[in-house]
């Protein structure tokens, strides 16, 4: 598509009759409608209609993405030549639009675009008007400087590779309530702390795939914020940076906090602190103690289950049963009862864990959704879990859900365990390990367990294969 810089009008556009029904709709509604189309589709659209013919001109959503320069009748346009025609695109609408309008959202797509210079320029020009979302998916060759616009509510900001972000050192986000940052690489511990208390309408932050360089302490303290997702990046990291947490404190204070959803490879000491809002968790690390002393275990799991004890959805991975393993040997010091708890997620390895998990359930009297996902296990020495009465198993618990199930000894012993003893269970569904070949034989043994709950309803053959235990919402 030629375009004219002299001119906004669209070189060979063609008229259309006005009386069509989505012409006359009033004009915020072909707004919202148009706000769903990329930038070059509305302004081909001005050809359909003589009253869209300059309709583009003051169009609050504006969306770019390079991808759209390279369309399949234009395979072998060269990438350099696919960059020019959209940077000369961006200008061009920027330049003719009506610089009154308030831009409502702004997106940018443009990977392969290495012009920093041209980026930051566009980002000045939308926040002169006042943009209220920023939504950006760039590659950048330096540390990029976030920009700052008093009017932005919402800012989503990815690169295609690693990048390192500075934050500004003044409050310059006073109407920020989201913040989705993305492969971006922080370099100073205090800068990130201070800028996220710096945002006084904060209510969702999301860090993903980004790393911590060196950090100490990485401290998440807000008066405003509502739902925290922090997931670091792999331990072994190719690019060498790590995600940087692996000597680390994490300290979480954010008193209107209702969900926390922290994934980290390799540090296990947090601390909250004023959490009592905090409804729904998921907490992962990785990280085996088996050198630890039990009151080095106790101090672990004291800190985490100490400020988790009003939350009502649980979802906790092998890396926690680890230290709790330790601690059972000391059980008095594991008395934090969970008496909100309604729904618990768990990532276990069965010949360790069984005992654990028991204990977990004897401390949620009014648990009514178990799920477990069962880790790999190079070993596994069975163990018989004694038919002792739970709260929840007496009164509450209705759904149970068995993740990647092999059918070992142990994990049968879990099953004849609940139907045994859940006098109120509704259903327990069975998804299985893939690998595994003699499922009608395990089924067999499963159907005659005795049952305390006469309505129960067995589904030892879900269809629900390859559920991630990251992505299960629990």
């Amino acid at each position: 598509m030629a375009v004219t810089l002299q001119n906004p009008i669209i070189p060979g556009m063609q008229g259309g009759g006005d009386s069509d029904r989505l012409s006359n709709l009033p004009e915020h509604i072909i707004q919202h409608i148009f706000s769903f189309l990329e930038t070059i589709d509305v302004v081909r659209a001005s050809a359909v209609s003589r009253k869209w013919r300059y309709f583009w001109v003051s169009m609050p959503y504006l969306d770019f993405d390079i991808d759209a320069f390279r369309s399949k009748t234009e395979e072998s346009l060269l990438i350099e030549t696919a960059i020019e025609k959209f940077k000369e695109f961006v200008n061009w609408v920027l330049l003719f639009q009506d610089n009154s309008i308030v831009i409502r959202k702004f997106s940018l797509c443009c990977l392969n675009i290495l012009d920093d210079y041209a980026i930051h320029r566009w980002i000045t020009v939308v926040a002169q008007r006042k943009v209220q979302e920023l939504s950006l998916d760039i590659f950048s060759r330096v540390p990029f400087q976030l920009p700052t616009c008093q009017s932005l509510i919402t800012l989503r900001l990815g690169f295609d590779s690693l990048c390192i972000l500075k934050l500004p050192t003044f409050a310059g986000f006073s109407r920020l309530k989201s913040l989705h940052l993305w492969m971006v690489i922080f370099i100073d511990s205090s800068m990130l702390g201070n800028f996220i208390s710096s945002c006084p309408l904060l209510e969702n932050l999301n860090i993903e795939q980004s790393f911590f360089c060196n950090f100490k302490v990485f401290e998440i303290c807000s008066t405003s914020l509502k739902n925290l997702i922090v997931h670091s990046g792999d331990e072994d990291d190719p690019n060498g940076v790590g995600d940087g947490l692996g000597n680390c404190e994490i300290k979480i204070a954010c008193p209107r906090l209702v969900s926390l959803n922290f994934v980290t490879p390799s540090t296990w000491n947090f601390c909250f602190q004023d959490v009592n809002s905090l409804q729904k968790v998921f907490i992962y690390f990785y990280h085996d103690p088996k050198h630890a002393t039990a009151e080095e275990c106790r101090c672990v799991l004291s800190k985490i289950l100490e400020g988790l004890r009003n939350v009502t959805a649980l979802k906790l991975s092998m890396g926690f049963f680890m230290f709790l393993y330790q601690e059972i040997v000391i059980p008095k010091f594991f008395s934090t009862s969970f008496n909100n708890l309604k729904s618990l997620t768990l990532m276990v390895c069965m010949n360790l864990d069984k005992q654990a998990i028991i204990n977990f359930l004897n401390l949620s009297p009014s648990l009514q959704a178990l799920t477990i996902y069962f880790g790999q296990c190079p070993w596994s020495e069975y163990l018989k879990i004694p038919d002792i009465a739970i709260s929840c198993l007496t009164y509450h618990l209705k759904m149970v859900r068995l993740h990647d199930f092999e059918g070992r000894a142990n994990e049968l012993e879990l099953v004849r365990f609940l139907l045994k003893n859940g006098q109120v269970l509704q259903k327990l569904s069975i998804s299985w390990l893939e690998s595994v070949k003699i499922r009608r034989k395990i089924i067999r043994r499963i159907v005659q367990l005795p049952r305390s709950s006469s309505n129960v309803s067995l589904e030892p053959n879900s269809k629900m294969y390859g559920i991630d235990f990251f992505s299960y919402e629990h």
